[in-house]
């Protein structure tokens, strides 16, 4: 049943983390049963045509596994316009462009030093209306454009395919940490990144950053772009999910360490001609430290209880 695995492993790239493993196990019952069904009609086992034919009647996969998303959401404005099957990539392509579209003119906003998001009213209602009307239209004839398919064409099984490769959240994470790792390595040369107008006013309070903070500062920015790294090959499936999460587990636990040594090294890590300017920056700086050991803590704990819980089919025969 190569080519059920194949359809099934297509669902599941599309279906909510929490519910996969249950909703991939009830299709499987399901088309087996019916394949069985007509196997036994037939008298004889069932080709790959008609494999294909059955699967090809219970539905497109992006079709399919939208029904078990966000509860049947639609969009509807007297009559339905958008419906549960296609609102949920509507939700993501919709947030995802709006999101970038927000981060860009904020960075542009502190780079010019004035408000920009006046002025992309319009443009954000226009995409709004843009996106909307496209998928109006693919949900209105989504009969003739979805499900004109071929199940032989699907993907090819693979290993691990615990990760279902690239999707809105993914493609928003990486660039949202492309952009801040960025950001991050350039404030240095333009502290305007991160003070706006306020950068105007440092040469007179004559800040001095604590001397081995370049040190700390490269190996912060070192991690961000291992982490780019390592995020950019997850999400072109280039990387099997078992070992990105042993590498991210690693890059967390570099990350909480050199926190902690940065934290232990506090609180003066600014000094200043004026004693409160001094004791404000050292208090962001503290605050900050504490979040980010934090935030890599949590995510460290969380990796090590998801490699716990599979530790059976990573380990050889005879060893737990």
């Amino acid at each position: 049943m190569n080519l059920l695995s194949r359809y099934l492993q297509a669902v599941a790239r599309l279906l909510p983390k929490a519910r996969r493993h249950d909703i991939i196990e009830e299709l499987r019952s399901n088309i087996l049963a019916r394949m069985e069904d007509r196997a036994e009609e037939l008298g004889h086992p069932l080709t790959e045509d008609l494999q294909a034919e059955i699967l090809r009647r219970h539905g497109n996969p992006t079709l399919v596994a939208g029904r078990y998303r966000e509860g049947n959401l639609g969009l509807a404005f007297g009559r339905q316009l958008i419906g549960p099957e296609l609102f949920p990539f509507y939700k993501n392509v919709l947030m995802l462009n709006l999101s970038i579209t927000l981060v860009i003119v904020g960075i542009v906003s502190l780079t010019v030093g004035r408000a920009a998001f006046p002025g992309i009213l319009l443009p954000l209602v226009l995409q709004v209306m843009v996106i909307t009307l496209i998928f109006a239209l693919l949900d209105r004839y989504k009969g003739a454009v979805l499900d004109k398919w071929d199940p032989r064409k699907l993907p090819a099984l693979k290993p691990n395919a615990d990760g279902y490769g690239p999707n809105a959240r993914s493609i928003f994470e990486f660039i949202c940490l492309a952009l801040g790792t960025v950001w991050l390595a350039l404030t240095p040369q333009w502290p305007y990144l991160m003070l706006g107008p306020g950068a105007l006013y440092l040469p007179a309070l004559e800040l001095k950053f604590w001397p081995r903070w370049p040190l700390f500062y490269g190996a912060i920015v070192a991690l961000l772009c291992a982490e780019l790294v390592l995020r950019f090959f997850t999400l072109f499936r280039w990387l099997p999910r078992r070992r990105a999460q042993i590498l991210d587990l690693v890059l967390r636990g570099i990350g909480v360490s050199v926190g902690v040594l940065l934290y232990l090294q506090g609180p003066h890590y600014v000094s200043s001609r004026y004693p409160e300017v001094a004791a404000w920056a050292n208090l962001t700086f503290g605050v900050s430290i504490a979040v980010a050991i934090a935030i890599h803590a949590w995510r460290a704990g969380w990796l090590l209880f998801s490699l716990w819980r599979v530790r059976e089919r990573m380990l050889p025969a005879g060893q737990h």
